[in-house]
């Protein structure tokens, strides 16, 4: 063995230390923002959420819970006495900028969710989480994780895809693991780490490599320059696997979990968490008002996970749907696709916060609106997705960027979101 150990150590040591890779995979603690994406799939009812309607005399009946109830406000924050929503507005009415009447331009699912979380309605865009791992974080291991959804990186970044549920990702992150003991002596283990960078620098070096080749080795000897934070970081998680309950849909308080776990540890700077089942073309109501107490619930915890791990003050949240429902009900009692959807962007102590863009009327038909007042004007332009992503790049530090000019928007004009 001691002969084995040596041959490794010379091969280990090999004179590829110095190479252009080793130097931009050195580990440099991320001191930014974590942002997290939280997508509410097949389109949520934003009447009975954050953009509240009431029965209007002469037309067909918009909301059940109207008939009875009226509109609450949080703050500046109007929300719909529905589900658990009362206890949430009240608890983060604070730190929201609800951005109403955000125009999708579709009605088709796959396109609602390209447009509102890459920003335009045909595919080839990254999403802002993407974007934001790979101009802020692209060294970090595990810089931008996607728990499902919508989530193309378009090669700008790699994504760690760890599905709805992380459960059993932490025996992955340490797999010179059994239990509490190593399958491999732990030197040996680190010289035959060591061994395979060396020969993914080495191969880097070939002139033959094509261009495939060159992305895998790199990604490969990237991640293997990694491993040891990795496993600092999969010796954090539970070890049971006992993450946070399934809900009535989904793992989102999981997934919240995890992320911050991984952003305390120091591993990702950006997350897309995902929760299904919002499709609700029967029995509206019955469907929306258990899934959004999911949500609402998950986005609790999310903050509540954030403050005890001490980053609550560098997350930003940006919560959203493919679109919304029609404003009334069909002969199942179920809502149909409607283009005029919601933004809810949260943020701790931000100055643009405990605001509401009223951008629909009282039949949730969008508003034209002035970029600059945010008030509803003739003079005004409806919002777009594009609108919402072009404002959040900018906020996020990413506007004018090598990446915001290859993946551009054409908007006319600018809405003043986060002043």
């Amino acid at each position: 063995m001691k002969t084995r150990r040596e041959l490794l150590k010379l091969a280990a040591f090999a004179p590829f230390l110095g190479s252009p890779l080793s130097e931009a995979s050195a580990t440099i603690p991320f001191v930014g923002k974590f942002v997290v994406n939280i997508q509410a799939a097949g389109a949520w009812d934003v009447t009975c959420f954050c953009d509240p309607k009431e029965n209007q005399p002469g037309e067909r009946i918009i909301t059940n819970w109207s008939s009875e109830n009226e509109t609450q406000s949080s703050g500046n924050i109007r929300y719909a006495p529905f589900a658990n929503n009362e206890v949430f507005f009240k608890k983060h009415a604070s730190k929201m900028l609800v951005i109403n009447g955000v125009d999708s331009q579709t009605n088709a699912h796959s396109i609602g969710e390209t447009v509102n979380w890459s920003g335009r309605t045909a595919s080839g865009y990254p999403t802002l989480t993407a974007m934001y791992s790979a101009l802020r974080a692209p060294g970090l291991p595990m810089s931008y994780l996607t728990f499902g959804g919508f989530s193309p990186s378009e090669n700008i970044i790699r994504s760690t895809l760890l599905g709805r549920s992380p459960e059993g990702i932490s025996r992955l992150l340490k797999p010179n693991r059994h239990g509490s003991s190593s399958i491999i002596d732990d030197e040996l283990w680190s010289l035959i780490n060591t061994l395979q960078v060396n020969d993914s620098r080495s191969a880097l070096k070939t002139r033959f490599s094509v261009a495939g080749n060159v992305r895998s080795r790199e990604a490969y000897a990237s991640a293997m320059l990694a491993s040891d934070q990795l496993i600092e970081f999969g010796e954090s998680l539970p070890v049971d696997n006992s993450f946070a309950e399934r809900g009535y849909n989904g793992y989102i308080k999981s997934q919240a979990q995890f992320a911050v776990a991984a952003f305390k540890a120091g591993v990702s700077a950006a997350a897309d968490l995902y929760l299904g089942g919002f499709d609700s073309h029967q029995d509206n109501d019955q469907e929306q008002a258990p899934l959004l107490t999911e949500l609402t619930d998950g986005i609790s915890y999310l903050w509540d996970a954030a403050e005890e791990a001490g980053i609550a003050d560098r997350l930003i949240v940006i919560v959203g749907s493919d679109f919304s429902r029609t404003p009334y009900y069909n002969s199942g009692q179920g809502k149909d696709h409607w283009p005029y959807g919601s933004f809810v962007i949260m943020e701790k102590n931000a100055k643009y916060t405990n605001k509401m863009v009223e951008g629909t009327d009282e039949l949730q038909n969008a508003l034209r609106i002035d970029p600059i007042t945010l008030k509803p004007s003739g003079f005004g332009a409806k919002i777009l997705s594009s609108h919402v992503h072009a404002e959040l790049r900018d906020y996020l530090g990413l506007a004018k960027s090598d990446l915001d000019d290859y993946f551009p928007f054409n908007n006319d004009v600018r809405f003043n979101f986060f002043s």
